[in-house]
């Protein structure tokens, strides 16, 4: 069940249940433009939790969230409302679309390449390119980088980049997108997924891989 904030407001319809939660949406989708928050005198707790692709939006929903509503991080379990990106399997609660993040592939300055092509990003994290000459860059050797296969922008990424098959197994992992933008600025050769949110001065960007929408997903009362 998937709502984009602006459709349902110009609708007039509010998902039966929403109470609280649809308030912090709708400021959501003004968070470019949103005000000074009005003081409240007892505010109600909304646990969030965000994936770490998604966590830069955290911020905002912290300065725009009104001040009748206290927002607590929480973890996953816990969480009534989770920030991802995109959809999960078998969504079965409302989900609001609150912006989208252009995932692309970013690799080290000293690999030498500009602009890949989708075959190329394959080669490279399918392991079948090991080293940047072979795709007119440096004599460097590659190094891959990945998240784990649960995580959002993962997902996103084996979908529409890898079509299913498996990352090479030399892959190294990274914990959280802040490691991986980490781990392909300072090490020359590396190659990884981020999004462009994320994306550090250290690192090029390569290729798009894809453009996801930012969720906010509710979680069943």
């Amino acid at each position: 069940v998937l709502w984009d904030c602006r459709r349902c407001v110009l609708a007039g319809f509010i998902p039966h249940g929403m109470r609280l939660f649809f308030v912090l949406f709708l400021l959501a989708w003004l968070l470019p433009a949103c005000a000074t928050p009005t003081p409240a005198v007892t505010p109600q707790v909304a646990n969030f939790y965000a994936t770490s692709a998604a966590s830069p939006w955290l911020s905002a929903v912290y300065d725009c969230a009104p001040a009748s509503v206290a927002v607590n991080l929480s973890d996953a379990e816990s969480a009534q409302v989770t920030l991802r990106l995109g959809e999960p399997d078998h969504l079965a609660t409302p989900a609001y679309q609150i912006a989208s993040e252009d995932i692309v592939v970013v690799v080290h300055p000293q690999t030498g390449v500009g602009a890949l092509t989708l075959e190329q990003v394959r080669q490279l994290f399918l392991g079948q390119v090991m080293n940047w000459q072979e795709l007119g860059g440096n004599d460097l050797p590659v190094q891959v980088w990945t998240f784990s296969p649960d995580e959002d922008i993962q997902a996103i990424f084996d979908r529409t980049v890898m079509h299913g098959q498996p990352v090479t197994s030399l892959a190294r992992l990274a914990v959280s997108a802040q490691s991986m933008s980490e781990a392909v600025g300072t090490q020359p050769g590396s190659v990884g997924v981020l999004t462009r949110r994320w994306q550090s001065g250290d690192t090029s960007e390569a290729f798009v891989a894809a453009s996801a929408p930012v969720l906010a997903v509710v979680k069943s009362e």
